[in-house]
């Protein structure tokens, strides 16, 4: 059995590649593409394994895409941005006949692909195709689904949280996320779809040990979309996450106070360019000047916590009401690449057995199994992977 990683070398989708590897797998063979072969063949070299192939290929090529994954099984995308990628690969992919997967976390490209034609095209032709399974959509997300399934007769209201260490690895599509993220932030209230910028608001959230409390605000991210494809009567959902350190958070505060994130051009001497581009290319700078991570570095920082998330649930059962807090400290990119390999094998297990284009709260049915053999797996991998959850009856007797 075959899968094809799109952006396969990149330094997400790695982590997910390595616990194939270490896990075992279904597929027996493994295509990590990238328009960089160079840099695929230096990958998988050190990868050392003889289930793992490079391909040079730029997504963008539908017909080079389309001669890719013709005989595969899976195609897994990783790369970004999403919202100018993902249309033309999810069509290429429907086109070849293949089951597909990806963590995407850009809200604009869901609404991009579910107002489109494919996701009917892909049921009818038979295909399994899931958006979001990483860490948020994806991972947090079915926590979120397995405490319902577990404690809830119904929810309330629902908040997802994520804080991150700027020193977790990240280039300039990282920084470009961050500044689309807190440009604008949907969220529901009271059953009413409602957005504003980020900091407008914000609120004190306690991460647990390795976080503490802090400040955090809403944020524009893909579970405003996603999670009321599975829940349709929640009346209450945002998304919100700080940084660490604390002046990290503040910086990008300012950027948002001062109108930074906004695509509305300007001519500057003659030149056109939006708030969004300058800021961007002044952090992508900032950035270029510090000392570039070796991956004895990498090894060293993930020996700590630099990412914590929680969803919080609020609802009843058996008439009494009812709150959750789960929480998850670790490291994002395990978090992220792991959960879509899992995801994958069970698209090449023929696990999930509902069609069309589904996001990933709709194709996870079993969510308990699911948030357990992701821990287990990131784990075993030698990374850090902590759950502590809480659950309060009010008004028992």
């Amino acid at each position: 059995m075959k899968l094809v990683v799109l952006g396969g070398a990149g330094s997400q989708a790695l982590y997910g590649i390595r616990n194939l590897i270490s896990q075992g797998s279904i597929f027996d063979e493994v295509v990590i593409s990238s328009r960089n072969i160079e840099r695929n063949r230096k990958v998988i070299e050190e990868l050392n394994s003889p289930i793992v192939k490079a391909a040079q290929v730029d997504v963008s090529d539908k017909k080079a895409l389309y001669e890719l994954i013709k005989d595969c099984d899976v195609v897994a995308n990783c790369t970004g941005p999403y919202h100018l990628l993902a249309y033309d690969i999810i069509e290429t992919t429907i086109e070849a006949g293949k089951d597909y997967i990806d963590f995407c976390d850009d809200i604009d490209a869901f609404y991009q692909i579910f107002n489109s034609d494919l996701p009917k095209r892909a049921e009818e032709k038979g295909l399994t195709m899931i958006m979001g399974l990483g860490a948020s959509p994806g991972f947090l997300s079915v926590l979120g689904c397995s405490a319902h399934q577990r404690y809830f007769d119904s929810m309330d209201e629902l908040i997802f949280y994520f804080a991150t260490d700027e020193r977790e690895p990240g280039g300039p599509a990282v920084l470009a996320h961050v500044l689309e993220c807190i440009h604008n932030a949907p969220y529901i209230e009271d059953g009413e779809l409602l957005t504003e910028p980020s900091f407008r608001r914000e609120w004190e959230f306690d991460f647990g040990d390795s976080f503490g409390q802090r400040k955090v605000t809403r944020i524009g991210h893909p579970e405003v979309f996603t999670f009321p494809r599975y829940a349709p009567n929640v009346k209450n959902l945002s998304v919100r996450f700080s940084l660490e350190p604390l002046s990290a958070y503040e910086g990008f505060k300012k950027i948002s106070l001062a109108g930074l994130t906004s695509e509305q051009e300007l001519v500057v001497k003659g030149t056109k360019i939006s708030p969004r581009d300058f800021i961007l290319s002044v952090l992508v700078a900032q950035k270029s000047l510090k000392k570039q991570m070796t991956d004895e570095d990498l090894k060293k920082l993930f020996e700590e916590v630099t990412a914590c998330a929680a969803v919080e649930i609020h609802g009843k059962k058996d008439g009494k009401d009812i709150s959750y807090i789960g929480r998850v400290a670790g490291n994002m990119p395990p978090l992220t690449a792991v959960p879509l390999i899992v995801g994958a094998e069970m698209l090449g297990k023929k696990e999930i057995a509902k069609k069309g284009i589904m996001v990933v709260e709709e194709a996870i049915e079993d969510a308990p199994s699911f948030v357990n053999e992701t821990l287990r797996r990131i784990r075993e991998d030698g990374y850090i992977m902590r759950l502590n959850e809480e659950y309060t009856v009010r008004g028992d007797c």
